[in-house]
């Protein structure tokens, strides 16, 4: 029988060594558990990450999938400084078997210039803040292999351009504004999900704290400095994990 899966990448070796890995993975394995999902966290670099980030690495995913015999309903891809509230409805159940995503409507002026700073290579297309979306958490199926092949090969297409972009002078993120680029060149349809499946930039918002538990059903720990994540991560964890060990 085929099952959903939740999909991570952990590529975890200096310089970046993910410390708050832990904290994801106890949160995301109960709830996978409860509700008889497989989590699959690749760890090895299909390149090298200082070159291809692990944020295009993952949409090989089908590939990734497929070469190890994993039969699936749908995937979820998820980033790893996320957390899992114990009792979070199954996202699987509203997705419509379309591609699901969570609305990022937080940071305007980020958004909008980033939306700007790649329009040039997508002329035909157009959007704008309104409907942009987070790829930290994204819903596929099966039809959805063309539009991460689609990906995967402008990525290829394009290395040194959007290295330089990334790094050197639009600095605007990664694969996020590509891919939504991407989706809508393809003409994939989009099912927004609940905002509270990628409750992200928590400290801005005023919700780190006990209010993340009631605003949230998936925590995205991010928006601060990096070398924060794992005490901020580990010490919601302590707070909260009862919920998840004893109702095994």
């Amino acid at each position: 029988m085929k099952k959903n899966v939740v999909f991570m990448t952990c590529m975890d070796k200096a310089p970046d060594t993910l410390d708050y890995k832990e904290w994801c993975f106890k949160t995301w394995q109960y709830w996978c558990d409860k509700h008889n999902v497989e989590l699959i966290v690749l760890d090895q670099e299909l390149r090298d990450k200082t070159i291809m980030k692990p944020t295009w690495q993952r949409w090989h995913v089908f590939d990734i999938l497929d070469d190890n015999g994993v039969e699936y309903d749908q995937v979820a891809l998820v980033d790893v400084d996320t957390m899992v509230k114990w009792d979070a409805p199954n996202f699987f159940e509203q997705t419509n078997k379309e591609f699901g995503a969570i609305e990022d409507c937080f940071y305007i002026e980020w958004s909008h210039n980033s939306i700007k700073g790649y329009k040039h290579m997508f002329p035909e297309v157009d959007f704008d803040w309104t409907n942009y979306f987070n790829c930290g958490f994204i819903v596929m199926n099966e039809k959805h292999k063309p539009l991460c092949k689609a990906i995967t090969d402008f990525y290829y297409a394009n290395e040194d351009h959007l290295r330089d972009l990334q790094h050197n002078t639009l600095k605007k993120g990664s694969d996020q504004t590509p891919v939504n680029y991407l989706v809508r060149r393809e003409g994939f349809p989009i099912t927004y999900l609940d905002k509270k499946f990628n409750l992200s930039q928590l400290h801005t918002r005023g919700v780190l704290n006990e209010l993340m538990f009631e605003c949230g059903w998936v925590w995205h720990f991010n928006g601060f400095d990096k070398v924060m994540r794992n005490q901020i991560m580990r010490d919601v964890w302590n707070g909260i994990k009862q919920n998840y060990e004893d109702k095994k």
